[in-house]
């Protein structure tokens, strides 16, 4: 059994009750369901199988959770990195990890981009690429 299905249990059960709230937005256990559903099936068609790595590298948020959730539900593998990382760590965490694919917000793509120039023509499914 995995967290996800936590979210699909509380999503049947509790369809109506708020889930998670963030700066007035509040989201319902079944419409966080049906999100992390989209986030899963999105994945898997863009190729993700069970056991890959997927990186996430945003502040906390209701969107970061939904995306972890969906990430859990393709059968990935989530690897979480702080938000506050130096631009040296996420190089270092990243380059070890080597995630398939990398949710993360706008204020990390300069860096991200700087990195994916310094891995060279390799492929890569990170955003700019």
């Amino acid at each position: 059994m995995n967290i996800s299905n936590n979210l699909e249990i509380a999503a049947f059960y509790f369809p109506n009750h708020p889930a998670l709230s963030e700066a007035g937005r509040e989201i319902t256990y079944s419409k966080f369901n049906d999100l992390a559903n989209r986030i899963a099936t999105g994945l898997i068609a863009m190729g993700v199988r069970p056991g890959d790595p997927i990186g996430l590298l945003a502040p906390n948020s209701t969107d970061w959770l939904i995306f972890y959730f969906g990430v859990l539900k393709a059968g990935a593998v989530a690897v979480t990195f702080s938000s506050l990382l130096t631009p040296d760590e996420m190089a270092l965490l990243i380059n070890h990890s080597k995630p398939r694919f990398l949710f993360t917000s706008e204020e990390k793509l300069y860096h991200l981009s700087k990195l994916k120039r310094k891995r060279g023509s390799g492929k890569s499914d990170l955003p700019g690429r």
